[in-house]
């Protein structure tokens, strides 16, 4: 027992220490209360605060739970008694239910007073004092909340040095009540920081307040132009509460009168003009205002302001660009900084900024052609704060000779003695300057050959390659064309001539060939070709689909009458492509040469049902340079032949000749152009 009171007894001998309270804010009316203060370093030993406001206890607002107190330095308290000055204290009560007082603040008073027209309030007010060791601002920050506002603004309406303790306030509203209320920042150092809170006086109420004084000019912010070319002013006012402002322009037709066109009520800050077609009129504009009470106007704008005017100069096919122009925009707040090019492609849905420039002049540039394009500029000024945009144009680019095409539909070697080169072009509906054939033997690196003028109407264009070694090389070919605007365009495919090979094995012919390559359509079939000596003209042996390797061997056995030079080419031909062309395209001739073989009979019997016709055996034995003939013993020429497969029937002049020994005598050529000859007897026999 006597150690239990021994230690209450130390308990209530030990001191703590208690908050302090540092700024006082009086909210709704005077009703409600905002306090802040500063712990001590004994925040911990208390329990909860209880807050005296004018010697009201307010437990309904008590801090609490213990350990919470440290983290909190400021609380608003409700439905307290209005008054026109306030005492605050805290009582920080510790865990054995001890009470230890803080400070004691005091708000400091605020008194206004009003000439008899209710036109200005004059706010008086004095220093606050604490019982602190106080650091205050340099200013003392006014605020005033009209009466259809529901609180006051965050920041001051005005602000004067802690040097003045009155202000006169000229009424800006019309039989409306201002509430005012002035305050301090209250600098403090909470542990080893610098902190501040508002030291605030009550709220101050006066009724009927009136504005006559002529409003200031409001600010033309912009003149820009709708989506739907229709020019639209936008404004606001320098002074709040405003009833209407008023819309003038400049009539430059009649002397340059200042004419009004419309009135704005309702709070509107926006104006569309029915009369005006941006896209071909414009009009100075300027603006006035007139607030609820004074029966005056505002002065108008000084510096009227107009809608950017914006024309499509020109287009140029060949750049792909379009130039345009637009009338500076004059007046504009805070001063023009840049200009912005908007561009759209999908009727006005949606636009991207395609350059800006400080000149009242842009080409657009990189557009495409036959496509419909929507342009406006739009201005803006210093510090990016205001923009207006002119009226928009239309435009498209007309395809121009950069469209142009060309296309090499085939290469092909003519009858052994040149190629041929075909290359359809746009030239029959867009007119070029010309068209270049290139030539190449690596595919690679290409030079100009020939160049051809461009020819009214004309799509096809055909160029010859008579200096080509097309039976030895293959020729790369492509076109390109020089379009109106001096630029080089429309290049080709690149497409080569068949080089056609040829070798003899036996009585086997084998060619090979390089593929076609470059066809739009693809290759569809491969028609091997072939002439022998008696025939005049070729003859499809054989058509093939395209491979990896192009070849084709030719079984010659059966024809071992037909001469020793067999000649093919190929003939590649094309599917449909998506110029409706089916091609065809010719390789080199190539000739194959048979070595030929000649056997001779000794005997014949011209009257015999077999063997009465003296020849020798040819195989392959060509025509070019064949002589067959016959002698009498006396050297006398009973008969002759350049026919290969033409004999002797054993007659002179028509009769039998005699049973006797003759002398035959024959030339022939070899593949390599050697001449050979042969001579040997024949018995005529009977």
């Amino acid at each position: 027992m006597i150690f239990g009171l021994l230690l209450a007894l130390a308990s209530n001998l030990f001191a703590y220490i208690p908050p302090t309270v540092q700024c006082i804010k009086l909210l709704n009316n005077n009703t409600r209360i905002h306090i802040d203060w500063e712990n001590s370093t004994d925040c911990a030993q208390f329990e909860k605060y209880v807050f005296v406001v004018n010697g009201e206890r307010y437990d309904s607002v008590t801090v609490s739970p213990p350990n919470s107190l440290c983290s909190q330095g400021g609380i608003d308290i409700d439905n307290i008694t209005a008054s026109n000055q306030y005492e605050c204290y805290i009582e920080a009560v510790d865990q054995s239910n001890n009470t230890w007082i803080s400070d004691t603040i005091r708000s400091f008073t605020l008194n206004i007073t009003t000439n008899s027209t209710r036109t200005q309030a004059t706010l008086s007010w004095e220093m606050p004092t604490t019982s602190l060791n106080n650091t205050w601002g340099t200013t003392f920050d006014l605020y005033k909340k009209r009466g259809f506002e529901p609180n006051f603004p965050t920041q001051p309406f005005a602000s004067v040095p802690v040097s003045q303790l009155t202000f006169t306030d000229p009424s800006d509203v019309c039989n409306e009540a201002i509430s005012y209320q002035v305050g301090i920042r209250h600098y403090y150092m909470d542990g080893t920081n610098q902190t501040n809170c508002p030291f605030m006086t009550p709220i101050i109420t006066v009724e009927n307040m009136k504005d006559t004084v002529q409003p200031a000019p409001p600010v033309l912010d912009s003149v820009t132009v709708t989506p739907d070319n229709k020019v639209m002013l936008g404004f606001h006012e320098t002074e709040p509460f405003m009833k209407a402002f008023f819309i003038y322009f400049i009539d430059h037709d009649n002397n340059d009168i200042t004419r009004k066109l419309d009135s704005v009520f309702g709070g509107q800050t926006y104006w569309i003009d029915p009369d005006v077609d941006a896209n071909n009129n414009y009009r100075d504009y300027r603006i006035s205002v007139k607030d609820s009470c004074c029966p005056k106007e505002s002065i108008l704008t000084d510096n009227p302001q107009c809608n950017m005017m914006l024309k499509l100069k020109s287009t140029d096919a060949c750049r792909k660009s379009a130039f345009i122009q637009w009338s500076t925009y004059v007046n504009l707040i805070d001063g023009i900084n840049h200009y912005v090019i908007m561009l759209s492609d999908d009727d006005g849905a949606t636009w991207d900024s395609v350059g800006e420039t400080t000149a009242n002049n842009y080409e657009i540039q990189n557009l495409v052609s036959n496509q419909n394009y929507k342009a406006y500029v739009r201005v803006v000024n210093n510090g990016a704060t205001v923009t207006a945009s002119s009226n928009r144009v239309q435009f498209n680019i007309p395809p121009a000779a950069s469209e142009d095409f060309s296309y090499i539909s085939s290469v092909s070697v003519i009858e052994n003695r040149h190629i041929q080169v075909n290359a359809l072009t746009s030239g029959d509906t867009l007119p070029f300057v010309s068209i270049t054939l290139q030539r190449s033997e690596d595919g690679i690196n290409f030079e100009d050959f020939t160049t051809v003028s461009h020819q009214q109407g004309t799509a096809t264009y055909v160029f010859y390659d008579s200096v080509a070694d097309f039976k030895r090389k293959t020729y790369f070919y492509r076109t390109f064309i020089l379009n109106k605007c001096d630029t080089k365009t429309g290049y080709s495919n690149i497409s080569h001539n068949i080089l056609l090979h040829g070798e003899n094995n036996a009585q086997t012919n084998i060619l090979s060939w390089s593929g076609y390559d470059n066809w739009d359509g693809d290759v569809s079939d491969y028609f091997v070709m072939r002439k022998v000596e008696n025939e005049e003209l070729f003859n499809t042996i054989d058509n093939l689909a395209p491979t990896f390797s192009n070849n084709y061997q030719d079984d010659i056995s059966q024809l071992f009458e037909s001469g020793s030079k067999f000649v093919y080419y190929v003939e590649a031909k094309e599917n449909l492509n998506r110029y409706g062309i089916e091609a065809t395209s010719y390789s080199n001739h190539v000739t194959v040469l048979q070595p030929p073989t000649l056997y001779f009979p000794n005997a014949f019997r011209p009257t015999g049902a077999t063997n009465n016709i003296f020849k020798p055996n040819n195989s392959f034995v060509s025509a070019e340079h064949y002589l067959f003939s016959i002698y009498t013993r006396t050297g006398e020429r009973i008969f002759f032949t350049t026919d290969p497969q033409e004999g002797w029937n054993g007659r002179i002049n028509g009769v039998l000749a005699p049973m006797n020994v003759y002398v035959y005598y024959i030339e022939y050529q070899l593949p390599d152009g050697t001449i050979m000859n042969r001579t040997g007897t024949v018995t005529l026999l009977r």
